[in-house]
Parts: structure tokens; C-alpha cells; sequence
């Protein structure tokens, strides 16, 4: 299914480098501007080398971890398109994440050599650990991330086998998500008074956490504990879409279901 989504989505090459110049065009506005703060004297948390290996990176995580699915999904609930998937060997849910695989494969092709300009312009001012066991570990959060982000949108379009239109729901989940993930202004900026929240609400293991695995000064322990932290949500969060879903699926009535 995943080479078939593969194959599909390919005809959209040129969609694909639009959608990632939008992709990381933000994330280098962030940069600039915070980097002109700091020459003008800005007293921040953190140093220039971080805010730069932050946005620098930022671009990709932000695709690896993304999930677009929710509307999707709750519009083919809500129209009776289930009802198809009902009688075929693999779930709709796996379509989904076929689609997933398949649109982040060809959007890597289109976002690593704009990254790696970026990086070639600010290589100076970043801070990339030389440790190959910190790149290991960055690259395990972002499949953990992932997972966590696919895992909400489930749980959020589940809610369509109960109500007529999740639509709002699904945008109050990017408008959170975007401020308490990381993705606009890094979590390190935020107010001291919020710290105990910020740094363990689940946002931020989808987003900021990864990135703060290389571009900041995580202890061993922090590591861990942050790692254990989102391997946990994971397990909770997916527990839980796995429990929503079976109940929906118990309620869901429509044409041929």
C-alpha cells in the first residue's frame, strides 16, 4: 500500500517542493528574527547557537512528525466511505498510514537540500553534537513523535463516529499544537512560571523534545526521562485511540455498513 501511495503521489513532484519551501520559510523568518534580537541585545535563556541549530532543524522535524489525516479520516466516516474498508483485509487506518510514509518519502527528496543550504549558511553559529549516539537518539524520538502525532489525529477523528462535524476540534489541535510543540517560539523562551507544564504536556515530545536533543545541553538523565516521558504517551494515547476506535467502530451505522 505504501508503494502504491508512493507511485500516486509522485505525479505531485512540483507540489512537493512548494510544500516544503512553506515548510521551512517560517522556520528561517523565526531564525533571522531571533537572531536580530540577540545582536540587539536581547537577553534570552539561551544563546545564538541554539536558537540556530533549533530553526535550522526545525523544518525537518516538523515534516518527520507531522500528521495531516484527522479531516480525512472523519470525513470518511462521516460519508459512509468506512464502509468499504469494513469487508477488505486492512484497516483504513492502515491506508492512512500508508499515505503518511509515502507523502514524508517524497517530501524528504524535496526539504534535505534546502536544509542543508540553510545549514551551509549558519554552519558557524550551530551547535551539532559529534556524539553518534545523541543522532540515534534524536532519530528514535522522531519515530516516537511521529507515532504520538498519528495517534492524536486518530483519537480526534474518532470522535466523528459520535458527532456530525470535528472540523473545529481538528483546527484547535494545529493552533494548540503549533504554540505548545515547539514550532513557533522554542519551548526554552517560555515563561519560567510555566516550565512544570511546558515540559511535560504532550505537545512538546512531538516537536521540541527531538530538537532539543541535539541543539541543546540534555543531560544523560534528562534523555532518558524524556524519552521514558514520550515512549509513555505513546503507550497511553495509543491504548486509548485503540479503545475509542473499537467503540466507534461498535457504533458506526451507515449505507452497507
Amino acid at each position: 500500500m505504501t508503494a502504491a501511495e508512493i507511485a500516486q503521489q509522485s505525479v505531485y513532484r512540483g507540489a512537493w517542493i512548494i510544500f516544503m519551501l512553506a515548510n521551512i520559510c517560517v522556520p528561517i523568518i523565526s531564525l533571522l528574527i531571533w537572531r536580530t534580537a540577540l545582536a540587539n541585545g536581547a537577553q534570552l535563556p539561551v544563546d545564538e547557537r541554539y536558537i540556530t541549530t533549533y530553526f535550522v532543524l526545525l523544518g525537518f522535524v516538523t515534516m518527520a512528525t507531522s500528521s495531516w489525516m484527522a479531516a480525512f479520516l472523519a470525513n470518511d466516516i462521516r460519508l459512509g466511505k468506512l464502509s468499504s474498508w469494513m469487508v477488505r483485509p486492512a484497516s483504513l487506518l492502515v491506508k492512512f498510514v500508508a499515505n503518511n510514509l509515502s507523502e514524508k518519502f517524497l517530501k524528504v527528496f524535496a526539504l534535505v537540500p534546502m536544509i542543508g543550504i540553510v545549514w551551509w549558511i549558519f554552519r558557524d553559529s550551530m551547535n551539532l553534537p559529534a556524539d553518534a549516539g545523541r543522532w540515534a537518539l534524536f532519530a528514535i524520538s522522531i519515530v516516537l513523535g511521529a507515532v504520538l502525532v498519528f495517534t492524536i489525529d486518530i483519537l480526534i477523528a474518532a470522535l466523528a463516529f459520535w458527532m456530525d462535524d470535528v472540523g473545529a476540534l481538528v483546527q484547535a489541535r494545529v493552533i494548540i499544537a503549533s504554540v505548545l510543540s515547539g514550532a513557533v517560539v522554542p519551548l526554552a523562551l517560555m515563561p519560567s512560571w510555566s516550565r512544570g507544564f511546558v515540559d511535560h504536556q504532550p505537545f512538546r515530545y512531538t516537536v521540541s523534545f527531538p530538537v532539543e536533543i541535539v541543539a541543546g545541553q540534555l543531560t544523560g538523565r534528562d534523555l532518558l526521562a524524556g524519552l521514558g516521558i514520550q515512549l509513555g504517551y505513546v503507550v497511553v494515547l495509543g491504548a486509548l485511540a485503540r479503545l475509542v476506535w473499537a467503540a466507534g467502530i461498535r457504533a458506526y451505522s451507515a449505507v452497507g455498513a
